[in-house]
This record gives structure tokens, sequence and C-alpha cells, in this order.
């Protein structure tokens, strides 16, 4: 018994030891798997937060399914992935949006993962309950979940649009591999006590504390890594409770120009002047915000801040309800706007500007959008559009008072929204009363920021006084043209009388050298009398078209000489040359003696042959070119020295065009004549 007492002794103590050392390793287990689970919770929910924070809830709310490769939604992707790049165990970082009981995704960024990412619109199978929580404030789900992305612990807090309102939520699920490997560990240390003994309670203890050691350093690097997300920030972040600024970040330091430990303590109204711009004290509108950001609805203000050495300056600031180490807290995010407000105020005094210029504008300047609505209108525009306008831009037939008279023509809104080209037209109304109305309108596409034309910028000026001037020319003009064409036809009339009265002395008269000269004179009159008739036919009153003018001049000669065109041929080349007035009477007397001297000497006893003309312009320079075929003229005969009047006229003339004439004698005869051409009036 002496023996075995201190086995029995042994044994107790041992099953003492062991139960004592179970109990502590059990107990020091769990203890250490609340912590750990408590510590990872409160990670969760303030990255969760932080996120959620910098994320644009008004383009989130804007995301669509097949929005996947839009600018928004990559550049809130590209965001994401860079937070799983600074956290890397985090293994999902991903955006939902609420739809009815259910939750779908928005935005998946997950490449790497077990399963490809999701598309926008794809439901979230089976949400729990904190994750539908986490749509109104930050939630943290209390145990590990599994599911088809494996086995994670999620966090979440809501994304809110300007306004507050919550349009999603940003979900964080963090790999627990470690923890869970910790945690089997723990049990299977305490399995190993239970059959090893005493030396595996004592040194179990031990192993115990310096795997919650581990677990701690863990901990505290991953603290480690939040504060560097919390200080690396653009924005200054400022954590409030009781009222009071507990923590702070470099960022907010710096913009309040100040160390962390003159900062904290301080409440809002301590970095802020006595007066918000809005006329309210400070201390009274923060006592409002924190209190409705503590009810859960954040407040995104526009505030007036001041440095703690008071130098002002404007700032957006946003407050957020958290939770922190398992109390509440309100997450400041303060935002130095001051460049971005002197550019709205630079912008502000350029519109007032613009506005000035076009309300002092004598046109009516107004922009009107695709469904006809006029967006703006200066003084004169709003004047016209409701008494008429509107039924040039197409929006109706405004009071009635106006009715534009035009019929047919394109609405000028959409046809300059469908090509995006200026079009420029005038429409004419006319008001009840009979007074007429001519508005000359130019319509320019404007462009929003994707390129897309959105609207129409019209302007309209008044050209009622032009419109009246306009008609009292054109009916001068009309006028004038109607006497200027009464003259050429007189004129024209006047000369056939001459033509007539020497035909009628040439039939009389018994001399053949008389007879002759009077037909002569006939066909010169004959001839300026066709170019009046040329200039009375025409619409142009001041030049002929001298090519089927010289087909009408060979024609009367050939008809007045009984010329048989099976004898003499004749052919003009002479397209498209145009003469005025002042050249087209000096030319055609020029032709006529040509004419008449072939027809009567170069084809003498029934000789057949040809007169051939080519008349043309080249450059500034008129080209006569007159041949005939003919006999010629006897050797040795000076047709320059001449006295014939034929010649004289020919070579006087010439003079008068101020051109030169050439005569060649080798093959019939050929004249060349060359002078410039000269526009009305020189």
């Amino acid at each position: 018994m002496v023996r075995r007492l201190p086995d029995k002794t042994s044994m107790a103590l041992l099953l003492m030891i062991l139960i004592f050392a179970g109990c502590s390793i059990v107990y020091i287990s769990n203890v250490t798997t609340v912590a750990l689970k408590d510590q990872t919770r409160d990670e969760l929910g303030r990255i969760a937060a932080i996120i959620a924070q910098e994320i644009d809830g008004n383009a989130v709310a804007a995301i669509q399914p097949g929005d996947e490769n839009t600018p928004a939604y990559l550049a809130i992707s590209e965001h994401l992935r860079q937070y799983k790049k600074t956290l890397p165990a985090i293994k999902y970082i991903y955006i939902l949006r609420k739809a009815g009981d259910r939750a779908v995704f928005v935005i998946d960024p997950n490449t790497d993962g077990e399963k490809p990412p999701a598309a926008t619109g794809d439901v979230y199978p089976d949400p729990s309950s904190e994750m539908m929580a986490g749509f109104e404030m930050t939630s943290v789900e209390r145990e590990l979940t599994t599911d088809a992305w494996g086995i994670t612990i999620s966090g979440y807090s809501p994304v809110r649009d300007r306004d507050g309102t919550s349009v999603g939520l940003v979900g964080v699920d963090l790999d627990q591999e470690q923890a869970l490997a910790r945690q089997n560990i723990i049990s299977w240390t305490s399995y190993m006590i239970v059959f090893l003994g005493i030396l595996m309670a004592v040194f179990g203890v031990v192993g115990v504390e310096q795997t919650r050691s581990k677990m701690i350093q863990d901990l505290t690097d991953r603290e480690r890594r939040f504060r560097t997300l919390f200080e690396s920030t653009y924005d200054a972040i400022l954590i409030i409770r009781d009222g009071q600024f507990t923590d702070c970040n470099v960022r907010a330091q710096h913009l309040f120009g100040g160390t962390k430990d003159e900062i904290v303590h301080k409440k809002i109204e301590d970095l802020s002047p006595p007066l918000q711009p809005d006329g309210r004290e400070s201390q009274e509108k923060a006592q409002e915000l924190l209190a409705k950001a503590l009810g859960g609805t954040t407040q995104i203000v526009a505030w007036k801040h001041k440095t703690l050495d008071g130098h002002e300056f404007d700032a957006e600031a946003s407050y957020t309800r958290i939770e922190l180490d398992g109390r509440i807290a309100v997450q400041a995010i303060i935002r130095d706007i001051t460049e971005r407000k002197k550019a709205e105020d630079a912008l502000k005094q350029s519109e007032q500007k613009y506005r000035i210029l076009t309300e002092s504008s004598p046109d009516a300047i107004y922009i009107v959008d695709a469904g006809h609505r006029v967006l703006y209108a200066n003084m004169l525009a709003s004047t016209l559009i409701g008494e008429g306008l509107r039924d040039v831009i197409g929006s109706g037939n405004g009071d009635g008072r106006r009715i534009p008279e035009q019929t047919g023509k394109a609405d000028p809104i959409r046809q300059v929204l469908a090509t995006g080209q200026i079009i420029k037209r005038e429409d004419r109304l006319t008001e009840r009363s009979g007074d007429t109305l001519w508005l000359d309108s130019t319509f320019m596409p404007l462009y929003d920021e994707k390129g897309d034309a959105y609207a129409v910028l019209g302007v309209s000026h008044d050209i009622t006084e032009r419109k009246k001037m306009e008609t009292q020319i054109a009916s001068s003009l009309q006028e004038k043209e109607y006497l200027l064409k009464e003259i050429h036809h007189r004129v024209k009339n006047n000369l056939q009388v001459i033509s007539s009265l020497l035909s009628m002395q040439a039939r009389k008269a018994t001399d053949p050298k008389v007879k002759d000269t009077l037909t002569e004179s006939q066909n010169r009159v004959r001839s300026i009398a066709l170019v009046h008739e040329k200039l009375y036919q025409n619409r142009s009153f001041d030049r002929i078209e001298y090519g089927d003018y010289l087909a009408k001049v060979i024609a009367h000669l050939f008809e007045s000489f009984n010329v048989n065109p099976a004898q003499i041929s004749w052919k003009v080349d002479a397209k498209d040359v145009n003469l005025n007035i002042e050249q087209a009477v000096p030319c055609s007397l020029i032709l006529n003696e040509m004419i008449t001297n072939s027809i009567k000497y170069a084809f003498p006893g029934g000789r057949r042959g040809e007169i051939a003309i080519s008349f043309r312009l080249e450059g500034n320079q008129y080209v006569l070119d007159y041949r005939d075929n003919g006999v010629g003229v006897p050797p040795g005969t000076n047709l320059e020295r001449s006295g014939s009047i034929g010649m004289q006229l020919i070579h006087g003339l010439t003079h008068q065009l101020d051109g030169t004439v050439t005569i060649d004698t080798t093959s019939g005869i050929h004249y060349t004549i060359i002078f410039p051409q000269k526009q009305k009036g020189e």
C-alpha cells in the first residue's frame, strides 16, 4: 500500500495536472479564438467602411448589366484591385446592390479566385442577414462561412450617393486559412495532452502561449496594414467619439497644420470659424450633423474649416457611423476643395460674362434639345419664342400669333443632331396683322463629354429690313432691265429700218457700184442690229454668246449675196466665247467685211471653196482666226496699204479694239486678229 500510494497520488496529481492543463488549454484556445474573431471582425468592418467611403455612389448607381467595359466600371474595379494589392490577406472585394430581398453583383474584379468573376446583375446566392444589414450600416459575419468561393469571413459597409442614400454595399472577404490552421493546432494540442499526460500538459501550455503570441503578432501586422491604409489615403480621416476627435491620419495633420496630439480632443467647431457661409453657427450645425450621422444617415456637406493657426479653407466633408472596437463612432472624411472652389467661382464669372454678352446681343440666341425643349434663351429669343420662333425650331405653333409660310422644310433641330453639320437658313413668318418677319438663322450642334450631340445652339438675326431693301432693289433692277431690254429692242428696230431703207435705195440704184455700196452698208447695219437683237434675247444685257451670233451673220450674208451653199461652205469654232457690247460691235463689223470680201472676190466663176472662222479666248486675249481657200490676191498686192473701205474698216476697228491684225495671202487669205479681253466699264 505504501508503494502504491505514491502511484495513486502520482496518478491523481497527473490527472489533476492533466485536467488543469486541459482546462487551461481549452480556456486559452477559446479566449484566443474569440479574440481572433473579434479583432478580425473589427478589422473587416473598418476596411469595408473606408473602402465604401471612397467609392463614388452615383457612379455605382448608374452601372447596369452590360456596362462591364464602361470607364466608370473599369475605374471602380481597378480601385478595388489596388486594395487587394495593399492588403494581401483580403481574398475578395466586390460591390453588391439590393434587389428586393435579394442581393445582386454590381462589380466583381476578382479574376484570380476559385471561380470566374460574377457579371453585373448576377444574383448572390443565399445572402446572410449580416449581408442584408450591410446595405444600411457596417456589418460583419459572426462566423466563418463556406460557399462556392471558399471559407471566409466577410465584412460589409454601405455605399452612398451624394445625397447619403444607400445604393449598394462593399463586401470584403478575409482569408481565414491561417486562423483555422492555428485553431486546429490548438485542438490537436488539446487532444495530445489527453494522451501524453503531464509532460504534454506542461509543455502544451507553453505551446499555446507561443501560438497565441503568434496570433497576436499576426493581428498586429494586420492592424499595421490597416493603419498604413488609413494613413496613405489622400483625404483627411478623423474618428469622432462623444463629439471629440480621438484619432486622425497624417493627411489630417497636414490639412489642419498640427500634430495628432494637437488635433485629438478637439471638436468640429474648434476647427471651424464661428459661422458657416449660410450664416448658421458652426457649433449648432456640427451637433446636428453628428446626431444624424450617429442615427445611421451619412452626411455629406460643404464646410468651412480652419487650420490651427486660423487660416480658413473650403472643404467637402462626409460623416458616417462606424463601429470600432465594439463601440459606435463617427468617421469624418475631409477634402480640401479650395482650388475647386476657385475654379467654380471662375466658371460662374465666365458664365456671368457669357450671359451679359448674350443678353446684350442684337441676335436671338437659344439652345434647344432633341425634344425641342428650350434649355436657354436670351431676352430677344424669349420674345421671339413666345411670338413665333417656335415655328422655326419645330416646337409647335407658339401662341398662334405667327405662322410659318414655308412648307416642307426639314426640322433643323433633328437635322443638326442627326448629321452634326451646321445649318444656315432663312425663314419667313407672317403675323396675323399681315406684317412680315424674316429671320436668318444658324443652327450648330453642342456636344457632351462623350462627344455625342445633345442639343442645338441657334442664332437668329432679324433681316426684315434687309429683305425689304432687297425687294426694293430687285424691283428697281427689274424695271431697269426692262428699260434696257426695251432700248436694245428699239435700237435693233431702228437699225432694221435703216437697213430696209438702204435695201430700198439699192433696188432703185442703176449704177452697179452704187448698188454694191448700199448693199454692203446694209449688211454692216444688219451686223450691228444682230448684236442688239442677241442682247435683247439674252438674260445678260452686257454680253453675247459669239458662236451663235457668227452663225446668224454668215447665214444673213450668204442670203444677201445669194450664195449657193453647195459652192461655198463655212464652219465656225467659237464655243463658249462671250463678248461685251463694246467689243462685239467693232468685231462684228470686222467679220462682216472679211466675209463680204470672201464671198465677192475669193471664189470667182463658180469656184468651190470654204470659209473657216475660229474665235477663242487664250488667257485674257481674244484670238480671231479667219481664212478662206479662194484665189487669194494678185502677186504684189499690198492689202495693208489698200485704199478700199473694207480694209480701212478692218484696220481702223482693230485699232479701236487695241488689237493687232496679221494678213497671210500664201494660200487664199488668212487674217489673224488678237485683242485684249475687256471687262464692262474698262
